[in-house]
């Protein structure tokens, strides 16, 4: 089986910039991680991302927001390639493959049949002269999946290589929290609600200069409003959820009127809770949950999660591998999957009507 040099990209719904990783992996069980990456955005153009979210949606807005978007794809790609030959540089020894380009998740809607990441693949392969794959949700949906969770697959091979088959959780905490395990030995998955996504929003909005609440230090100086959470969770029953969300499906309206401190602990408390319920509603009893993600830093979260859940609470950064690139790994193994032709998603990862495959290869 081949095996090749591939690097991921990831531009999260933190939007504070570029996650970047290189490995060696057939796409199958034989994967090593050579080495990571992190490209910060500036603030003027996180703050372009965030303004753009606000004016796309619905699918309308694709088309009469268009020259916008197009601008953006460009600027956006352009980011992505001064990061992978800065990468490169520092790696000046590799010979790479491929690149696995995620792009930027800019509405994603599943139920109404699209999603859409900025980005031009076609002029990242062009200036780097390399097969870059794009698009890798397209063909999921298409197929009636929800598009997401996506990075499932990679999970499912780091819980084998961790012999956490039976007894493991991931569970990977950026905009959206969603989780990964196996259960009779098939691999699941499912976005769980709000991960850092309202708790970044409420301190950009609520603080003067403060972009996200740094290892819980806000959120564990505040009291839960128990209304308020218990109000928010009524609403929500994970049963009748779709497989994935976007973080435009959900709002910070009903914690208006509360302290900065108090509404992050209500928020943290909020996604401990939603974690937990995620966990006691898998069938198979799992009494180990590994973090990924930046909300893994959240020690106000994973002090919830404790008193919440009878389970051991761990980083994946315990077992040597680096939880804030676990995304940007997966979509390099994804790319690896696409240009040999294996499946992305599953029925049980992504609700698709049946196994596919993904991602379009663009050469230079």
């Amino acid at each position: 089986m081949s095996k090749y040099i591939s690097l991921g990209t990831m531009s999260g719904t933190s939007m504070d910039g570029i996650d970047l990783s290189i490995i060696n992996s057939d796409g199958e069980t034989s994967t090593s991680v050579i080495d990571n990456f992190f490209s910060k955005y500036s603030s003027d153009f996180k703050k372009e991302l965030i303004n753009i979210r606000k004016e796309v949606l619905q699918k309308d807005d694709l088309t009469s927001k268009k020259a916008l978007i197009n601008d953006l794809s460009r600027k956006i790609t352009l980011l992505h390639v001064e990061a992978i030959q800065e990468f490169l540089r520092k790696n000046s020894a590799i010979k790479l493959d491929l690149v696995g380009y995620h792009g930027h998740t800019l509405i994603h809607k599943p139920e109404q049949g699209f999603t859409f990441q900025l980005g031009n693949p076609e002029l990242m392969a062009q200036l780097l002269k390399t097969k870059v794959v794009f698009n890798f949700r397209d063909n999921d949906i298409k197929n009636k999946g929800q598009g997401a969770p996506l990075v499932t697959l990679y999970h499912g091979q780091i819980l084998k290589n961790l012999n956490l088959i039976n007894n493991g959780v991931i569970i990977n905490i950026g905009g959206i929290a969603n989780g990964s395990y196996f259960e009779n030995s098939v691999l699941n998955s499912n976005d769980i609600g709000p991960g850092n996504c309202l708790l970044d929003q409420w301190i950009r909005i609520n603080s003067k200069d403060l972009e996200f609440d740094r290892e819980g230090n806000i959120s564990g100086k505040g009291e839960v409003n128990t209304l308020i959470q218990e109000d928010f969770l009524n609403h929500y029953n994970y049963h009748d959820k779709k497989k994935s969300l976007d973080i435009t499906d959900f709002n910070i309206a009903q914690f208006r009127g509360l302290k900065l401190e108090d509404g992050a602990a209500t928020l943290v408390s909020l996604t401990a809770n939603l974690i937990a319920n995620f966990v006691k509603n898998i069938k198979e009893k799992k009494d180990k949950i590994i973090l990924v993600g930046g909300g893994r830093k959240n020690k106000t979260l994973i002090k919830f999660l404790l008193k919440i859940l009878n389970v051991s609470v761990e980083s994946i950064d315990q077992y040597k591998l680096t939880g804030d690139f676990i995304e940007s790994q997966a979509f390099a193994y994804l790319a690896i999957r696409s240009l040999e032709k294996k499946y992305l998603s599953l029925p049980t990862t992504t609700g698709v009507s049946l196994p596919v495959t993904g991602g379009i290869v663009y050469s230079n």
